[in-house]
């Protein structure tokens, strides 16, 4: 098998990968974070009044199963190499193990990737359902993220013909270049990546928010920016040492930046929303001083570019959308709740009729 992937990365036919501690540490680690922050998370969806639990919440609920897979995994191969192999036949058995863990640790990692991905950008669709350009931009990620999956998916799947030879070295079969997939689905993860971090910053960055606030939107996008340097590291530690021959290092390095990135996308997922979280019990953190009705609604208008009345966001043509999560760092906290009797208030002072034109 091998003889037909002469750059395979992970595993050379005479030896297995060398999983040490530095690739098994770190993934446990940020694994055990990541889950901390799943778990706050949803805490923040009890917490809050007026959060609603959307699609985006179980997806990356779904993600960080497929890290812990990943971590398990990680352990496996670890375990692997502990092993004392006395003989040739226990080094074929070992060799076959690990090639089959790695095709589980390629396809989970895809998995768990994409799916934070998906959620990332049904969370934008969210905040920024009146942008048509935002939307238009969502749903072309959506096509994007669907085919990179299915081409990290299947791309490893059928690397080898027939399949079974990927793992089982005395099966006689012949395989793609393993080096070009990963190169590619490396490459085109890079690019999402990039398209979900930037994408909502220039709206963001019209909101007049209090100091504290806009530190915690610049420690996500931080993390957010983190991601994509971990994803060019990984690109390019991997490459330097499987060229230099170093085989054990460059599979370390993979399962190593694998697992950071995957765990710290799932973490900044979990910060986005969890502003109610943070305003009932770390107060200070979201905001030197309380915000006022008036000042929510020029930051909603400033971040969506619609009216809100009584809860409901109106577009310029009178269109009606749901406006009652208010749950991210980039939204105010009980919204809904506040808007619609201050703006009945303003009405009823005005004398303005039921047909009369809206806006704030």
């Amino acid at each position: 098998m091998h003889g037909n992937s002469p750059s395979w990365f992970i595993l050379r036919s005479k030896a297995t990968a060398n999983i040490r501690y530095e690739a098994l540490v770190p993934a446990v680690i940020f694994t055990a974070l990541a889950f901390l922050m799943v778990g706050l998370r949803w805490c923040s969806r009890i917490c809050s009044r007026s959060a609603s639990v959307g699609l985006e919440d179980y997806l990356i609920t779904v993600a960080l199963v497929f890290s812990i897979g990943i971590t398990a995994v990680v352990g496996g191969e670890f375990g692997i190499h502990a092993q004392n192999l006395k003989n040739d036949e226990a080094h074929q058995s070992s060799l076959s193990t690990m090639l089959r863990l790695v095709l589980a640790h390629a396809i989970l990692y895809h998995l768990a990737s994409n799916l934070i991905k998906i959620s990332f950008t049904l969370q934008y669709l969210r905040l920024f359902s009146l942008q048509p350009l935002i939307v238009w931009a969502c749903y072309t990620l959506f096509v994007c993220i669907i085919g990179a999956t299915a081409w990290g998916i299947f791309g490893n799947v059928f690397l080898c013909d027939p399949v079974q030879s990927y793992w089982d070295i005395a099966l006689s079969g012949t395989c793609m270049d393993k080096e070009t997939h990963w190169r590619s689905t490396s490459i085109i993860g890079f690019l999402l990546d990039i398209a979900i971090w930037v994408l909502p910053i220039p709206l963001v960055g019209k909101l007049q928010l209090p100091r504290r606030q806009k530190m915690g939107l610049l420690i996500v996008f931080g993390m957010g920016g983190f991601v994509c340097i971990t994803t060019v590291l990984r690109f390019i530690l991997v490459n330097h040492a499987a060229h230099h021959g170093k085989v054990t290092k460059s599979g370390t390095y993979a399962i190593l930046f694998s697992s950071i990135e995957v765990n710290v996308a799932i973490i900044c997922a979990c910060l986005l929303v969890m502003k109610p979280l943070f305003a009932r019990f770390l107060p200070a953190i979201v905001s030197e001083q309380p915000v006022s009705a008036a000042e929510d609604r020029r930051n909603c208008r400033a971040l969506t570019g619609g009216y809100l009345l009584g809860g409901m966001a109106v577009d310029g043509g009178g269109k009606k959308r749901d406006g009652r999560r208010r749950d991210t760092l980039i939204e105010m906290n009980d919204f809904a709740r506040r808007v619609g009797p201050t703006l009945r208030l303003k009405r009823g002072k005005r004398g303005l009729g039921n047909g009369g034109r809206h806006s704030i």
